[in-house]
This record gives C-alpha cells, sequence and structure tokens, in this order.
C-alpha cells in the first residue's frame, strides 16, 4: 500500500487506524449545494466542500397579497423554482448536478404552512408578511398574559410568528385543521419535497412562539390552551444534522443523485449571520433582500421587547434580530411599478440616476412600511409614507429618500439593540445592497459608523456553506467554518458632511412615524393593501 501523506502514514503507524479527520476527508463530496428560499426569488449555490464559490443563479416568483394584510405563496413555486434556480446554477458551473454531495437548505421566516399526513399542502403557505392574525395575538395576551409569551418564547405576541397563525388557521379553517398532520416551515417542505421527511430545524424551532427557548420543548403552557398538540410539529434537528438522503421521485425532477445527503438547515437570517462572522459578541451584520434583518450575536440569551430572539446556527451562541419587513422592498415596488421591470440592468440605472441628479441627502422624508412593520415599531397598520414632495420633486430625489427610508429603519434598530443593552461595535453588510455603493454610503452616514463588507457576500447561501463544509469535515465546528468565510472585501466610511444632515433626518423619520401612527389604522380599514 502506497502513502501519498506522510502524516497519514504516521498516525496509522502509531495508532493503527485511520484518523477521523481524514475518513470524514475520504467521504468528501465534490460539489456542495446551498439553497435559499427567499421572499421573491430561490437562490441555489453550487461550491466545492473548502467553500469556493463555483456559481450561483436565483430563480424570482410572486407574493400572493389577498387583502390587507395576508400574504402568502405557492409551496408548490418554491420547489419549482428550486429546479430551475438549480439547472441555471449548474450549467454556470459546468457541473452535472447528479455530482452534487450534499445539500442544506435556508429559508425566509417565520412561514405557516399546514400538511395532511402524506405532505400535501391544505392551502398556501401563510409567510412571515402576514398581519392577519392581529385578533390572535391580542387573546394570546389576555388567555395566556403576554409576560408568560414573552418569557417562554424570548419575543413578544405578534403575527410575524407561527402560533398566532396557526391559531387563526385554526379558527376559520376548522375543516382543513382537522386534516392537518404537520406544520411546516419553507426549508422543511423542500426538505420534504428532497427526503420524503417532515423536519424543522432549532432555528425555525425558536420563533414558532410556541417553543420553549430556555428549555429547549414545545412549551404546554403556550399550547394547551388552545388545545394544539406538539405533535403537529416534526422533530427538531441542529441546522448541520443529516435529515434524509434524496429519493429516486425527487432526483427524476431535479437531477439531483439518489442518496444525496440533505442537511436540517436553517432560517436565512441565522444563515446570513454566519456569512457576516457575527460569532462573537459585538458584531452584527444586515442582512439586506426583500426584507432586512439585523442580527446582533451574544454568548448568553439576550432578548428584547421590541426585536426578535432567535438560536443561532452556532449551538453556544444566541442571536439578537431587528427584522424589518420591506426596506429592499421598497426598491423592488419602485421597479415594479415606474420601471421596466425585464430590464436587468434597472437598479445599476437607479443609482446612476441618484448620482447625476440628487447626490446630496433628500430633502424627503420615505417611511418604508409597505407591508406594516416589524421590528422595533411592530405596528401592523403603518403605512410607506412619502413626505415633503413639492412641484419640483424629481424621481431621483424619490428613489434616494427610499433609500434613505430603509437605512432610517436599520439605525431605528440598531438604536433599539443598544438600548437592550447588546453591544455593537462591528457593523457588516451581505445580501442585495451591498451592490449599490452609494446605498452603502447612506447606510454607513446614517448609522455613523464604517461597514465592512466580507468578500463573501450571498448573505444566507453563503452561509449554508459553512454548515455544508463543516458537515464535509472540513472543519471542526461551525464557529471554526465561519471564521474562515469571513474575508472583509472593503470598509464603506461615512461621507462625514452627511452625518449630521442624517442625525436630523433621523429624528424626523420618527417624529413623522410618530405623528401619523393614529391615523394608520384608518388607511388600514379603508382598504388599503
Amino acid at each position: 500500500m502506497v502513502y501519498k501523506n506522510a502524516k497519514l502514514f504516521m498516525c496509522i503507524l502509531l495508532n493503527g487506524k485511520i484518523p477521523e479527520s481524514y475518513k470524514r476527508r475520504a467521504a468528501m463530496s465534490e460539489y456542495i449545494l446551498a439553497v435559499d428560499i427567499g421572499t421573491s426569488n430561490v437562490k441555489c449555490m453550487i461550491a466545492r466542500p473548502d467553500m469556493t464559490v463555483l456559481a450561483e443563479a436565483d430563480s424570482e416568483y410572486e407574493t400572493l397579497c389577498t387583502g390587507a394584510g395576508r400574504y402568502e405563496q405557492d409551496p408548490e413555486l418554491w420547489w419549482r423554482h428550486m429546479i430551475l434556480a438549480l439547472q441555471a446554477a449548474a450549467a454556470k458551473a459546468g457541473v452535472r448536478t447528479g455530482e452534487i454531495g450534499r445539500i442544506a437548505v435556508s429559508s425566509q421566516a417565520p412561514t405557516m404552512l399546514p400538511v395532511d399526513a402524506a405532505g400535501r399542502p391544505l392551502g398556501n403557505a401563510l409567510i412571515w408578511m402576514d398581519r392577519r392574525s392581529d385578533a390572535q395575538c391580542i387573546d394570546m395576551g389576555r388567555r395566556i398574559g403576554d409576560r408568560t409569551v414573552y418569557r417562554i418564547t424570548g419575543n413578544k405576541a405578534d403575527p410575524f410568528y407561527v402560533y398566532s397563525e396557526l391559531l387563526w388557521f385554526k379558527q376559520n379553517q376548522p375543516a382543513l385543521y382537522e386534516k392537518t398532520r404537520w406544520i411546516l416551515q419553507a426549508n422543511g417542505y423542500l426538505n420534504l419535497r428532497l427526503t420524503g421527511s417532515f423536519t424543522l430545524d432549532a432555528t425555525h424551532a425558536s420563533i414558532t412562539q410556541c417553543y420553549d427557548v430556555l428549555h429547549r420543548c414545545w412549551s404546554s403552557e403556550l399550547l394547551q390552551p388552545y388545545g394544539v398538540p406538539a405533535e403537529l410539529f416534526p422533530p427538531v434537528s441542529q441546522p448541520v444534522d443529516v435529515i434524509g438522503t434524496v429519493t429516486q421521485e425527487a432526483a427524476a425532477q431535479t437531477g439531483l443523485r439518489a442518496g444525496t445527503e440533505v442537511l436540517a438547515g436553517s432560517v436565512d437570517g441565522a444563515a446570513a449571520a454566519l456569512e457576516g462572522g457575527v460569532t462573537a459578541d459585538g458584531v452584527a451584520v444586515e442582512m439586506s433582500g426583500t426584507s432586512s434583518v439585523l442580527l446582533v450575536g451574544s454568548d448568553r440569551p439576550h432578548t428584547s421587547p421590541n426585536l426578535t430572539y432567535m438560536y443561532s446556527v452556532v449551538p453556544e451562541q444566541h442571536l439578537l434580530l431587528g427584522c424589518m419587513s420591506t426596506t429592499g422592498g421598497v426598491l423592488k415596488w419602485y421597479r415594479d411599478t415606474f420601471c421596466d421591470r425585464a430590464d436587468p440592468a434597472i437598479y445599476k440605472k437607479l443609482d446612476a440616476q441618484i448620482l447625476a441628479q440628487c447626490p446630496e441627502p433628500s430633502p424627503l422624508i420615505f417611511l418604508p412600511y409597505l407591508a406594516g412593520e416589524r421590528a422595533p415599531i411592530w405596528d401592523t397598520s403603518a403605512k410607506g409614507v412619502l413626505a415633503g414632495i413639492t412641484c419640483a420633486t424629481t424621481q431621483a430625489e424619490i428613489v434616494r429618500a427610499a433609500e434613505e427610508g430603509a437605512a432610517f429603519a436599520l439605525m431605528d434598530n440598531i438604536t433599539e439593540a443598544r438600548a437592550s443593552g447588546a453591544q455593537l461595535r462591528t457593523l457588516r453588510a451581505v445580501g442585495g445592497s451591498v451592490n449599490s455603493r452609494i446605498w452603502m454610503q447612506i447606510k454607513a452616514s446614517v448609522a455613523g459608523m464604517p461597514i465592512e463588507i466580507p468578500a463573501s457576500c450571498h448573505g444566507a447561501p453563503g452561509g449554508m456553506l459553512a454548515v455544508l463544509s463543516c458537515a464535509e469535515g472540513e472543519f471542526a465546528s461551525i464557529r471554526e467554518a465561519a471564521a474562515n468565510l469571513v474575508r472583509i472585501r472593503e470598509t464603506v466610511d461615512p461621507v462625514a458632511a452627511w452625518i449630521p444632515v442624517y442625525q436630523e433626518k433621523f429624528e424626523l423619520f420618527r417624529s413623522t412615524y410618530r405623528h401619523l401612527k393614529p391615523d394608520f389604522p384608518s388607511f388600514h380599514q379603508a382598504g388599503g393593501n
């Protein structure tokens, strides 16, 4: 027998066996696949086990708005568009899908998808944007107690979480509820389609609002008052756990190899935190997409009534989230309403328009609450507002104001996180907005601190690579994998002259919301979406 590795030879000679690390490497896949189910699209990323990205692709779909505050998605679209994105990524990479050895799926969250015993959806998924369960949240406060809900879950009752949506479903669609065997998250549905197994990862479990986050179990104190059995939820796995393998049926539909291992995956925000290096106190990252999330890491459980507590993918770590609903969605709305949405360069053109026609802070105030707002105001009725327009207002001023509004929403959450005692010394950004230099300058100037942009800046799929690479045996832990993933590409500094302007505008932003807040329910009742 010829040993190509002298170190391996000596280990075998001295110990009489092959070290486990070498066994893992021998079983490594040629390629790994990270999938993310976003609010607007499915992304697929193909990489080598060492996290070298070969190609990525996405496939966009629509969100259904079925009434005021009601947002749904057809889960079949997740599956269909995952296949399209997978095929596109494989073609770009020059890789056969059958050569992929491990898969992990992250997703938007929380989502409430009821399925029957065979895994057939009993309707569309109610996604995180859905606000129809306000009445159920109020009733939870009366029947269980707001303090009790917060004590057990680390979060206050809100339609954002799964439990109130499940109660709405139980009360308003009782016939379908009786047929429900499982409540799935978006990545759980794709995992089901891939493996035939019903699964739930720990990060998603922690934001269902029926899970005891301290004792890591389903809470009878929350579930029993409404007669909801804990058995509706699948067994909870850690993100790096293998939950099954690709079935023959899934292989035939996707081109993946039957028997390919599938990991449990995680919430998209928790995955993005890995890519941003949120693995220690003091580091925060903004993950931007249709929505944006500020993720602040902590080595101990840390909660705030105006922010969201969630498990980290790193077992011994915790996350504090400031979840914003439609920050990036504001630009998507502007694109779809006023521009050629088919133009692949439209966002670059909007940036060029800002630089040419509105290079300094906009005179306008934009509240980016197009679907209500989550953190830190938690206002279902909140609406988007453009204030300060005159006959001289330009398109460039409006677009810049929209980007400033998203930055102010971020600053609102930074302020809340600091007020809760969270440390925030380093701010990083991943996701779509990093592709806009002017937007990053605006955010840095509003925050009054530099923003670091990692070289790997894919958001959730990038974080899933760390999980996959750890499973492949490349690293001893997810924390180590994440540390090796983070390489700072550039640092965007604030524009000094903009800082005092934006400090004043930020206070006007918050004042505008406070003054309009009493009137928002009237707009809501008037039937605006």
